[in-house]
C-alpha cells in the first residue's frame, strides 16, 4: 500500500520530530564560556548557542533527524535553520555539527 504524503505534512512531521529532539531543555551558561548558552536536556548538553553565528549539535541529534527523513547535511541544516527561526527566532545562526567541540563542551559542563 503506498501513502502519499502532502509537503505540509512532510514539514509538520519535520518540525515535531525536531521539536522532541530539543524539547525540553534548560538553557546553562558557564564562566569559562561566558558568551555561550548551552542547552541541557536530561543531563547532556545538546546544542551550545556561540554568541556570534553558530548553533552546534549534538551528533547524536543530528543523526537522528537527518537519517529519520533521509536528508543530506545541507537539507538537516536548513530544516534545523528553520526550526530555530519558527520556535527561537534565531534563524541568523548556522547550525553545525562538531564531535570534537562537543566533547569539549560535555567534559568542561559538568555542570558547575
Amino acid at each position: 500500500m503506498k501513502y502519499v504524503i502532502k509537503e505540509s505534512q512532510y514539514n509538520n512531521a519535520i518540525d515535531k520530530f525536531i521539536t522532541y529532539q530539543f524539547e525540553p531543555h534548560e538553557e546553562k551558561r558557564t564562566r569559562e564560556y561566558p558568551e555561550s548558552i548551552f542547552w541541557v536536556k536530561d543531563g547532556e548538553v545538546i546544542s551550545e548557542i556561540e554568541k556570534s553565528d553558530y548553533f552546534w549539535i549534538n551528533p547524536q541529534i543530528w543523526m537522528n533527524i537527518m537519517n529519520m527523513f533521509s536528508l543530506e547535511y545541507d537539507e538537516t541544516q536548513q530544516v534545523i535553520k528553520d526550526w530555530l527561526e519558527e520556535h527561537y527566532k534565531l534563524g541568523e545562526l548556522t547550525p553545525v555539527i562538531d564531535v570534537e567541540t562537543n566533547l569539549v563542551l560535555e567534559e568542561h559542563y559538568k555542570l558547575k
